[in-house]
């Protein structure tokens, strides 16, 4: 199942936003990578542009967090470092020769994973971030 981007999405951060957008567009490419039984270079292509862009993805929003003044940003990194490290684990799982390791029930949770984190964790630093790194005035940090 496809996850679709809708605008109760946002962040109120344009960067950061289409950084939300290229992740949910990278997990659904890799899941009809493999429901459409793509070859195993294909998949694993798949694999390490979700591997990469999730690492570049949370620099990006970490800096702009810290940019920002987000007083919760320690936590929200450790969240990250988590998923980075599942995320690295499957691809050198799935590079290593585990069939197993795109299951379903991977998928399943990566997909969870990032619509509940952008739904919950990262909309919580909307009004710190809005517009921050975009090339306008930084906002009011959510006062």
């Amino acid at each position: 199942m496809s996850v679709v981007w809708d605008e109760g999405m946002s962040v109120g951060n344009p960067l950061l936003d289409s950084d939300h957008r290229i992740l949910i567009t990278v997990l659904n490419q890799l899941d009809d990578a493999r429901d459409t039984g793509q070859s195993r270079e294909v998949v694993a292509s798949v694999v390490n542009v979700l591997a990469e862009y999730t690492e570049h993805h949370f620099q990006r929003e970490e800096a702009i967090m810290a940019q920002a003044g987000y007083p919760h940003l320690a936590a929200h990194a450790a969240l990250h470092r988590a998923l980075e490290t599942r995320v690295r684990d499957i691809r050198a799982r799935w590079q290593g020769g585990d069939h197993g390791a795109l299951g379903d029930e991977v998928v399943d949770v990566l997909r969870n994973w990032l619509t509940d984190h952008i739904m919950v964790v990262d909309k919580s630093y909307g009004p710190w971030v809005r517009n921050v790194g975009c090339g306008t005035r930084e906002g009011d940090g959510g006062q």
